[in-house]
């Protein structure tokens, strides 16, 4: 098998997401909340995904922005927002190079999808940095990523996992506790796509994400261990933080 170790060829594949299409509605409407913004406002949605998540918050009467990579998921998205009647826009994006004037969004949002995945904390400060400057000031940043203690708590070494193309990866992992990083090699069920990912992704603590938000110019105002307003502990694998821009 083919070694990949290019982070963009597995966003181009989609493999980045792990939305939930049949509790999108219900954490979005918990999420939306978190935004503190009223209907009609203007928000970005980088990493959108297939649009669950971006339909649920345009059915809320918000005007939102997806950015995507995945060129499947983006056609999936325009065609469901299509069919459902929905304002939303879908763009090809590049995250770190956002193709939007500077204080453009009242808010952005960061659901479904494996924050943390380029492995490398600088392109991380990159991409915050982004969205700083395209969200208005005092514009509020949502973000539901993995929470390294409840990641370690259920930390397995080895784990099949069912992709969006309907493709199943076998993963193993090694947790690289200096650098607070952990090692995946996915190896594909099906020889015939025959590849195989290697990656290191960055897992932070909400201490850690909450310093490096400090030093692109946000502040964290709230953190929950789930989408239903849960309090974040060692157990929560998720964490969902709110932070604005000052």
């Amino acid at each position: 098998m083919e070694t990949i170790a290019d982070k963009k060829a597995v966003f181009k594949l989609g493999y980045h997401w792990i939305g939930d299409e049949e509790e999108a509605a219900e954490q979005i409407e918990f999420a939306r909340r978190l935004l503190f913004l009223p209907v009609g406002s203007k928000v970005l949605m980088p990493f959108c995904g297939p649009g669950w998540y971006a339909h649920e918050l345009s059915m809320w009467g918000f005007q939102v922005v997806g950015t995507e990579l995945s060129l499947p998921f983006l056609q999936e998205a325009r065609q469901r927002n299509k069919r459902l009647g929905l304002s939303a826009v879908f763009i090809l994006g590049e995250p770190l190079l956002l193709p939007f004037h500077d204080e453009q969004f009242d808010g952005a949002m960061l659901v479904g999808n494996r924050f943390g995945m380029t492995g490398d904390e600088l392109t991380d400060r990159d991409f915050l940095q982004e969205m700083w400057r395209v969200l208005k000031p005092k514009g509020r940043l949502v973000m539901a990523l993995p929470h390294r203690d409840g990641v370690l708590h259920q930390f397995r070494e080895r784990d099949w996992e069912t992709m969006m193309d309907g493709n199943r990866i076998l993963i193993e992992r090694k947790w690289m506790a200096e650098t607070g990083q952990m090692w995946e090699e996915w190896r594909s069920a099906d020889e015939k796509l025959g590849s195989t990912f290697v990656l290191t992704y960055r897992v932070y603590t909400l201490t850690e994400l909450e310093s490096l938000l400090r030093e692109c110019g946000f502040e964290v105002t709230n953190a929950f261990g789930n989408f239903r307003g849960s309090e974040l502990t060692h157990r929560s694998a998720l964490m969902l933080v709110q932070s604005v821009k000052f």
